[in-house]
């Protein structure tokens, strides 16, 4: 696959692709989430590209179909994911991974085109030449996503639900610096 991985405003053409692609992944088992592109557009527009630090790329085939997405941004108290991973680590660990963390938020890649390197690729990007000293992100648990993860040097910090009885997260993190 001949692609290039290039910065992904938060509007227009290129956007709309990423918002596509990222509705076919989590649309799959195990998320069955159709309609969580919908919600990732709104906090990206809305919330998230505003916080420091945030970055967005998109995987791009020569003939301009997007085929992967990738965001985050600094991680800070005040933030829901933040703050509840803080609240679940003991206090030394939440100093560790959280005191200077990117947190990638999110990251899909389309379903033919998995197992081919984009999603490594997206997060190489993502983490070039990041000041933080770490990046933390969060799974489920029962997706393969983790182990690509794995890969790439992220290690699990906690498995935790983000809702009663809801689905098991791994919390992964990698040091930068």
């Amino acid at each position: 696959m001949n692609l290039v991985i290039q910065p992904l405003p938060t509007n227009g053409p290129l956007f709309e692709g990423a918002i596509r692609v990222y509705g076919e992944a989590f649309a799959l088992p195990p998320y069955s989430d159709p309609d969580r592109g919908m919600e990732v557009r709104a906090r990206m527009r809305d919330v998230h590209r505003i916080r420091a630090g945030f970055q967005a790329y998109a995987a791009v085939e020569r003939d301009g179909s997007v085929v992967g997405m990738i965001y985050g941004y600094r991680g800070a108290r005040g933030q829901w994911w933040h703050d509840m991973v803080r609240d679940a680590l003991p206090a030394a660990s939440a100093r560790q991974w959280l005191d200077s963390s990117y947190e990638l938020v999110e990251v899909a890649v389309s379903p033919a085109c998995q197992g081919q390197g984009i999603g490594t690729a997206l997060i190489e990007a993502l983490l070039r030449d990041r000041e933080e000293a770490t990046c933390v992100l969060s799974t489920r648990a029962d997706s393969q996503a983790h182990h690509l993860y794995a890969r790439l040097g992220f290690e699990v910090i906690t498995e935790m639900p983000f809702s009663p009885g809801g689905a098991l997260f791994y919390v992964m993190g990698k040091r930068l610096c």
